[in-house]
């Protein structure tokens, strides 16, 4: 990812949580795991807002220990809870104590990730038979894998296409022109997960590699 869009990213997603504090006394942000977003999490750790308020949850994660190389919680803690955003509360994907009813949405900020195979978040081509995971009109769950996908390849756990564009703004990680490339067939393509994310009228979906 170019520094500018980086920057304006960072200065973006800062700016929506920050005007959600400001308005509600609360705000909210989903996160995505791999290596794209990592050093988005660095740069925003240093940003300077009332993080004790903002509340993180993540998108999707492995099916391994937390503090395992491949686990996205143990990214979130490496990269994004430090700095001023160590105060943030952060709830992993399979904390047994918080229910979807606990969770409280619309969220503010939703950042998806893209995978070479058109998956977003932990959901996959080969799971493009679940209704439940790719239809909008779902009731918001909780997606748990049967077999290891993916690369590195474990179990997954992934809210929903409903639950994840219940959001005021949904950002998807373009980070080069092999994404991009991708992006453009998905638009088309209802064998690529993400297909079900473009064509859906809930929420817009904002690219970063075109609007910031």
């Amino acid at each position: 990812m170019k520094d500018l869009t980086l920057d304006n990213l960072s200065q973006s997603i800062a700016a929506s949580l920050s005007a959600s504090i400001n308005l509600s006394g609360y705000a909210s942000f989903v996160v995505c795991g791999g290596s794209s977003p990592l050093s988005l999490y660095d740069n925003l750790s240093n940003k300077d807002l009332d993080w004790s308020k903002v509340s993180i949850f993540l998108g999707d994660d492995r099916v391994v220990p937390s503090d395992h190389p491949d686990s996205n919680n143990y990214l979130i803690h490496l990269h994004l809870l430090k700095n001023h955003a160590s105060s943030a509360s952060f709830y992993p994907l399979n904390d047994s104590k918080i229910t979807i009813q606990d969770i409280r949405r619309p969220f503010d900020v939703v950042l998806l990730g893209l995978g070479d195979d058109g998956h977003f978040a932990s959901l996959f081509p080969a799971q493009l038979n679940d209704r439940f995971a790719f239809d909008v009109n779902s009731p918001p769950s909780i997606i748990a894998s049967d077999q290891n996908l993916g690369s590195p390849s474990h179990r997954r756990i992934s809210m929903n296409l409903s639950m994840l564009i219940d959001a005021k703004r949904c950002i998807l990680l373009v980070p080069n022109s092999d994404k991009r490339k991708i992006v453009e067939k998905a638009f088309k393509d209802n064998q690529l997960p993400l297909y079900f994310l473009l064509n859906q009228e809930r929420t817009k979906i904002e690219f970063s590699d075109i609007d910031f």
